[in-house]
């Protein structure tokens, strides 16, 4: 078994990312892109959709190979404009990979795993 750390990934998801997702999956809460409706929900600013953290562990697969399998779990509210960092570990052996999403705090946001085929 050889298993490889996955080539980090670094995002700043800002409003335009948020608004672009919410287009793409016609999810349109405001509190994701709309600050005053975020205050109102008792949030500090907009939120970067749970689903669209979950595309950047797609993204940090890359070249990987073809995706069987993925499952995400999060763990906190992302606001918008929070620095990330997406990192992970792939064995090339079985496929199986272990991935998470970072804060600039260095707190994870995210964790999940995934199946690829080579």
């Amino acid at each position: 078994m050889t298993t490889d750390d996955l080539p980090e990934l670094r995002l700043r998801p800002g409003l335009l990312d948020t608004v672009r997702y919410a287009a793409a999956m016609w999810e349109f809460q405001l509190l994701h892109f709309d600050h005053e409706r975020a205050r109102a929900e008792g949030l500090e600013r907009s939120i970067v959709q749970g689903p669209l953290l979950g595309t950047y562990l797609v993204r940090l697969l890359g070249g990987a190979g073809p995706l069987e399998h993925l499952e995400w779990r999060n763990h906190a509210v992302v606001p918008v404009d929070t620095d990330l960092v997406c990192g992970g570990t792939l064995d090339r052996g079985t496929g199986e990979a272990r991935l998470w999403i970072r804060d600039g705090a260095g707190t994870t946001v995210v964790s999940g795993s995934a199946l690829v085929r080579p």
